[in-house]
């Protein structure tokens, strides 16, 4: 039949008369369907016996032959478990001339297996009214179901694995808070401040204080690269090795970069650090000094007491630390007065982005830092913290971002 002719009204003729399946008997039709089709079919008397079968039955129970399963029940080839069920249910269906549509049933075998199918199980009349046994169709979705299994049990490890990270994430964070920057130094003649902030639960920035004493405080401030518990986990390593492995390094912050960078050589695999370090001598009362050394973090804002003014600061910046390629790096020193307060910073501050996407930028603390500079130590990382926020549009922080604030005291 072509599709113009699909609503011809001769159809019904028509297909009297070329139809094959039309002239076939309907017994001819239902052999048919019990040799081709690979669905289980079954016919059962009362007492919940194979009368006829599908082909897929037998080959199920690895007969040979549908005549072999005559007057055979469930009983013969499954678990007692299973036999059980499925009688009581179809001998409920026959007692009640009702339907079960579409069970899922769990089939348990002696040998211990199992499989899962969907069973349709419908009495049949005879005439009489009566149900004189059932028909019952099942289907195998034993790999569906396992299918269905393996995701859920891959979807519970995800969820369990999650879990656990999520926890180490937490956990890394408490450590971490409690390490960097750690207690801060009381110094006789400087004061100092730490704004600290993750953007996740761990970050990868670092500040510590190496060398303190009367007469000298020493530090790094650090940036490592990328993010997360790896991150977090290599500030600490940064953080360990300038306290304990190489602390007098830091008397002299080119040589303590220069070392930092291979001690680290190798140990974090495609990341960096960009660090900033500094050696504050105050033997002379009159004059203290500042040796900075640099490798990638940003220009450093200097308040000027005396002055009254900001200056912007660029430190001469070498390659970044733990690629083992520094070998020399050029210092500059800042001759400093009682009342001086100096800021600085990871790169997270000056990349802050406004809601149009501008960078905030060195420049853009300038007139923060200037309005706060006299104010308690405290209160000067606190309002960079509130400039930072208002820039952002409140989303904030963007970065990990760390400010650090020293100041020579006026009086000390």
């Amino acid at each position: 039949m072509i599709p113009g002719e699909l609503f011809s009204p001769n159809m019904s003729a028509s297909v009297r008369e070329d139809s094959v399946l039309f002239k076939a008997s309907a017994s001819v039709l239902f052999d048919a369907v019990l040799h081709q089709t690979q669905d289980q079919i079954y016919f059962k008397d009362r007492k919940s016996r194979f009368i006829r079968v599908s082909d897929a039955v037998p080959a199920k129970f690895g007969l040979k032959s549908s005549e072999e399963l005559v007057g055979k029940t469930d009983f013969d080839f499954f678990s007692e478990e299973h036999a059980r069920e499925a009688f009581e249910d179809e001998q409920k269906v026959m007692k009640n001339n009702e339907k079960l549509i579409n069970k899922t049933e769990k089939e348990t075998w002696p040998d211990g297996r199992v499989t899962w199918v969907t069973s349709t199980k419908v009495p049949i009349n005879l005439g009489s009214g009566k149900p004189a046994g059932l028909m019952g169709i099942t289907r195998d979705i034993t790999a569906q179901v396992e299918a269905q299994r393996a995701l859920e049990e891959s979807r519970e490890q995800l969820r369990q694995k999650n879990e656990t990270l999520e926890m180490d994430f937490q956990n890394a964070g408490r450590v971490q808070q409690i390490l960097i920057p750690g207690p801060l130094p009381e110094h006789p003649a400087v004061e100092i401040a730490v704004m600290s902030l993750s953007m996740g639960d761990v970050g990868g920035d670092v500040v510590t204080f190496p060398l303190v004493s009367p007469h000298q405080l020493s530090f790094l401030l650090g940036d490592v690269s990328g993010h997360g518990v790896s991150a977090g986990i290599f500030t600490i390593l940064v953080k360990h090795m300038a306290d304990f492995i190489m602390p007098s390094k830091f008397a002299h912050p080119d040589k303590a970069l220069i070392s930092l960078d291979q001690h680290l050589k190798g140990l974090i695999p495609f990341g960096f650090v960009a660090a900033l370090a500094g050696a504050l001598d105050l033997s002379n009362d009159e004059h203290p000094t500042l040796t900075l050394a640099n490798a990638a973090l940003p220009p450093v804002l200097w308040f000027r007491e005396a002055k009254s003014t900001v200056e912007v600061v660029t430190v001469p910046s070498a390659n970044v630390v733990s690629l083992g390629i520094c070998q020399s790096i050029e210092t500059l020193k800042l001759d400093l007065d009682k009342g001086d307060c100096l800021l600085f910073m990871t790169d997270g501050v000056i990349e802050s982005r406004n809601p149009q996407g501008d960078e905030l930028g060195t420049e853009g603390l300038v007139e923060t830092f200037g309005r706060n500079a006299k104010n308690p130590i405290e209160e000067i990382v606190q309002g960079v913290r509130d400039h930072l926020a208002r820039y952002c549009g409140g989303d904030f922080p963007q970065d990990d971002t760390t400010v650090l604030a020293l100041r020579l005291k006026p009086d000390a």
